[in-house]
């Protein structure tokens, strides 16, 4: 009997730490797009239209803080909320986040609120090349409470 637990004792000595290796592998190739394959980058028209032109996404907010702000599905509602309240017609952009590199970080808010979480943060020129997908959005019969939409984002 003594002789088959040391057998264990030693395959578990063996198999234990390849195990280990092989989790911190896996876990290491590309955490950050695991939770959120899809960003995206809400535009008003006239950016969009700008932006088709330069062949790149520029707002003059995201020029003032030195990077692109997106959105992941959970927070769309809150962005529209929070920073479009008054727009009739917005252009969404969806952007495969495997394809923005590391130029893309997830981050807390700058201005501490009531939004919680992480926030995509691209550094770097975003290319109208790599939208994967658009859509033209206009202003909804059905407008959330803000409490709804922060428990769905939160």
């Amino acid at each position: 009997m003594d002789k088959i637990n040391l057998n264990w004792k030693i395959i578990s000595m063996i198999l234990i730490p390849i195990a280990i290796i092989m989790l911190i592998f896996d876990n290491n190739q590309n955490p950050k797009n695991k939770m959120h394959d899809k960003v995206y980058k809400i535009l008003k028209e006239e950016e969009w239209n700008i932006s088709k032109k330069k062949g790149v996404i520029e707002t003059n907010l995201d020029s003032t803080d030195g990077f692109v702000h997106l959105s992941t599905a959970k927070q769309l509602a809150g962005t529209l909320h929070y920073y479009f309240n008054d727009e009739e017609s917005l252009i969404l952009l969806q952007f495969n986040s495997n394809e923005l590199t590391d130029a893309l970080i997830f981050e807390e808010p700058i201005v501490e609120g009531i939004r919680k979480g992480k926030f995509p943060h691209y550094y770097s020129k975003l290319e109208t090349k790599k939208i994967s997908n658009f859509w033209e959005i206009k202003r909804g019969a059905f407008i959330l409470p803000e409490e709804i939409i922060l428990v769905n984002e939160n």
